[in-house]
């Protein structure tokens, strides 16, 4: 099974015991820690050791920015970077999520220097928890470039590891709890999509039921036809149904419609059907071997049932297939049949 891998960027001497206990507790979490000193980091030949790191940042799902009072080794291909700086700036160009934190002391001197920058004497200033004294502007830089990003500018300052586990606890409990909410928001919205496919032709269907029975010529038996037919037309509706594409989805060009009239689809069930029909074919999903079907041909048509839709979801909307095309596409006779597939070829 896939586990997120989580990067974990600082300076290792001074923050030695903290990158070990954030290490640990990744792995309770059933994460993977990558971290350089534990060999974590693949160093390819053909690379130099920060290039390798930082293209480690580009296998990670999450990332951890750990800001003390040393400026680190500088990074070979911009002098004015350190490695940890290099590092962090791979993962903003990959969107990829950062958690921030700062030692206490540390930013408690940034905020010292923010106050006193413009004033002469802030030259000759020592801040006593940044471990160079030269680096210190440096680390203040790298501290606002963090907090004044456009996005994913939070911080946290900390004394001890326990205070970043507890805050990290509760980000990515608030994570998961995003992630299951636009989850179930999106089956709200997929579940009214595939719904409001049917409104327009249920409309119609009303209308046309209306005329019959206010006609004096009515039929036995014509309501049911109506009825099959637009079970039919929904059925073919639904399966092309594509919401990333606003077009019309055809089943086959002008001149393969003599050919689809002729498949009859008495003995088949409804997906051999429409493999038959020869506009998809069988692949292996989530819940069932014969859930979605991918167009062959000129076009590329897809039966969407996501595989993110729970179980019962995905029981209803195959369910809802198999009884328009029983009681619809079965029922018609072969003009009947040729009538409604017209509104489905190029």
């Amino acid at each position: 099974m896939a586990t997120p891998k989580v990067f974990v960027s600082s300076t290792c001497f001074d923050l030695k015991e903290v990158r070990d206990s954030i290490s640990r507790f990744i792995k309770s979490f059933g994460f993977e820690p990558i971290l350089s000193e534990h060999g974590d980091v693949f160093y390819h030949p053909d690379l130099h050791t920060h290039e390798a790191c930082i293209h480690e940042v580009s296998n990670c799902q999450l990332f951890i920015l750990i800001i003390g009072g040393r400026f680190g080794g500088t990074y070979d291909i911009d002098k004015e970077k350190s490695i940890t700086n290099a590092e962090y700036d791979a993962a903003r160009k990959l969107n990829i999520p950062v958690f921030t934190y700062i030692k206490k002391g540390v930013y408690d001197n940034h905020h010292t220097y923010q106050a006193n920058k413009t004033k002469e004497f802030v030259k000759d200033m020592d801040f006593p928890h940044i471990e160079k004294q030269d680096n210190a502007i440096n680390i203040f830089n790298f501290i606002d470039q963090v907090r004044k990003s456009k996005t994913n500018n939070a911080f946290e300052t900390f004394e001890t590891a326990n205070e970043i586990e507890i805050h990290l606890r509760k980000q990515w409990a608030g994570m998961f709890f995003d992630f299951l909410k636009n989850r179930e928001v999106k089956e709200q919205v997929n579940a009214a999509s595939f719904m409001l496919t049917t409104l327009k032709t249920s409309s119609e269907k009303i209308e046309e039921m209306i005329k019959i029975l206010y006609s004096p010529e009515q039929k036995e038996g014509t309501l049911n036809s109506i009825e099959h037919k637009y079970n039919a037309i929904e059925f073919f509706e639904l399966l092309l149904k594509s919401p990333s594409n606003e077009n019309k989805n055809y089943l086959a060009e002008e001149n393969k419609l003599n050919e689809l009239v002729k498949i009859n689809p008495t003995n088949y069930t409804w997906h051999d059907y429409v493999i038959k029909l020869g506009a998809f074919r069988l692949i292996k999903t989530t819940y069932y071997r014969d859930l979605e079907f991918i167009g062959i041909g000129e076009h590329n048509w897809c039966l969407e049932i996501d595989d993110k839709l729970n179980r019962d979801d995905v029981e209803k909307r195959l369910k809802i297939y198999s009884e328009k095309f029983e009681n619809g596409i079965k029922k018609l006779t072969e003009e009947e049949r040729k009538q409604i597939l017209e509104k489905f070829v190029k």
